[in-house]
């Protein structure tokens, strides 16, 4: 356990004290005047490992100070969470009152998002990542707001929290090439296109996709359609809770170019889709060679056949009329 560590534990139940440590300013919040970061795209933990981090908080305390920011527009919170979901989470239901943090002035909320993403992925391996996690960190990675420096200023701020030692995570290196990108998280360009595309679902989506609801070539067809379209998609899944198909995916976005979707309209879709026509027909040589000469090209097989099909369906058409 670190000095600064040590230090926390055993305070948790004070109540407005500051304590600097080096170089920085520490206060203990009271979580009730901490929100979750808006748009927080990694899920809280669960299961073994939300109880293993509770057990862990009721022995020891919360260990690792919370980062988080001022926010001047809320009525309720005086706090927005960056890092330490979890912690403030579990130490929530271990029954503490607050933490100490971090306080953060004067973040754009671009900035804000850097702090959520890099500090998870610092504690998290990409390819553990839900699929929702992965685009959202790709997005920010591709951004044109991310900065590299800012990315090293917070490494920086971390290493000190965790009293000098070495920080560890995944490797970022800035780039903007897709190929590139993708090589550092072991996916091909078109992947990373892939997952960009997911970032522009609505959470109500990103969650189906998580949940193996959707697939990422169906969630990728989903990314086309507008707010509208996709909340009567999500309806729609409510009602009728079985996995898309990536054909049906496929053919909702099609749908979507030619009517608004609805609720009742994707159901119905998704019990019964549309057909995509008659399968292909492989005729035998048997019932049409006595009708050909022997050498008679191909092409004008097939013109004389479809014009005989046309003739045969002309005359049934007339007949039924």
């Amino acid at each position: 356990m670190s000095s600064l560590a040590a230090e926390f534990a055993g305070q948790d139940n004070e109540r407005e004290i500051e304590i600097t440590q080096k170089g920085l300013r520490l206060v203990f919040i009271s979580f009730s005047k901490i929100r979750q970061f808006a748009g927080h795209p990694f899920r809280l933990y669960t299961g073994e490992r939300l109880s293993d981090m509770v057990e862990s908080i009721r022995q020891n305390g919360i260990l690792m100070p919370l980062i988080i920011r001022r926010i001047l527009d809320g009525d309720v919170y005086d706090y927005e969470m960056l890092s330490g979901h979890n912690r403030m989470n579990a130490g929530q239901i271990a029954g503490l009152d607050g933490a100490w943090c971090l306080i953060k002035e004067g973040l754009s909320d671009t900035e804000a998002l850097m702090y959520v993403v890099e500090t998870n992925m610092l504690q998290r391996s990409f390819s553990d990542l839900l699929p929702s996690e992965k685009a959202a960190v790709l997005a920010l990675r591709y951004s044109e707001m991310f900065s590299q420096g800012k990315r090293n200023d917070i490494l920086l701020e971390l290493k000190a929290l965790e009293g000098g030692g070495e920080t560890c995570g995944s490797d970022f290196h800035k780039s903007k090439n897709r190929d590139t990108l993708g090589g550092d998280y072991d996916l091909t360009g078109r992947q990373v296109a892939n997952y960009l595309r997911v970032n522009q679902l609505l959470d109500c989506l990103r969650l189906k996709l998580d949940a193996k609801l959707l697939t990422l070539a169906s969630a990728v067809s989903l990314s086309y359609l507008s707010r509208e379209n996709q909340l009567a998609v999500f309806a729609g899944m409510n009602r009728y809770p079985r996995k898309m198909s990536d054909a049906q995916a496929a053919g909702l976005r099609k749908l979507a170019e030619t009517e608004s979707l609805t609720e009742q309209g994707v159901v119905d879709f998704l019990r019964n889709p549309k057909p995509s026509g008659p399968k292909a027909v492989s005729i035998g040589r048997s019932l049409y060679y006595t009708y050909f000469k022997p050498g008679t090209p191909q092409k004008e097989v097939e013109r004389i056949i479809g014009e005989a099909l046309a003739l045969y369906f002309g005359q049934v058409g007339e007949e039924s009329a």
